[in-house]
């Protein structure tokens, strides 16, 4: 999922004009350079908003762009994937920083195609489950799955799965 933004000048808006275009935040090897892609984008507006986005939700049409510059470059660099990431982002946070990539990488747990799957596999490893395992015929699965869930965030990612976060 690559995230892209398109930034127009607030001042040819206003005036019924649409100057601007579509920027990837990934595609810059540093702040500096993503900044001046969107002054050239915008031809050097003093006033700049987002009026569309994608592979991401932005509650303003002003974000700092340093962050969220940051939080791609991040995201980009990590182990998981972006789709992930990025729900867990949008669950937990108002904004996006950074420092949220890391907090993702520590509490994931996996893409699952449902968290009963999840639980399901984990009781199997708590009860040493073995064919001829008298307990697990007593064991109620929908029940420890729906108990479990409390200690769990699940989002809805892509494809009818979830992605598992620990309550971290």
């Amino acid at each position: 999922m690559t995230v892209k933004i398109y930034v127009a000048s607030l001042e040819a808006y206003n005036q019924g004009r649409m100057v601007g275009g579509w920027i990837t935040p990934s595609e810059y090897e540093d702040f500096d350079k993503f900044r001046w892609a969107i002054q050239d984008a915008t031809k050097h507006a003093d006033e700049v908003a987002v009026h569309d986005f994608e592979g991401i939700r932005l509650d303003t049409e002003y974000p700092d762009f340093e962050k969220l510059f940051n939080f791609v470059q991040a995201m980009e660099e990590s182990h998981l994937d972006n789709e992930a990431i990025i729900a867990y982002a949008e669950n937990c946070y108002p904004d996006y920083e950074d420092y949220m990539v890391d907090e993702a990488e520590d509490n994931y747990i996996g893409t699952y195609d449902s968290f009963q799957e999840y639980a399901d596999e984990y009781a199997d490893e708590i009860l040493n489950r073995t064919e001829d395992n008298f307990i697990t015929r007593y064991f109620d699965y929908e029940l420890f799955a729906k108990d479990l869930e409390y200690d769990y965030t699940v989002l809805d990612v892509s494809n009818y799965q979830v992605a598992i976060f620990t309550n971290g």
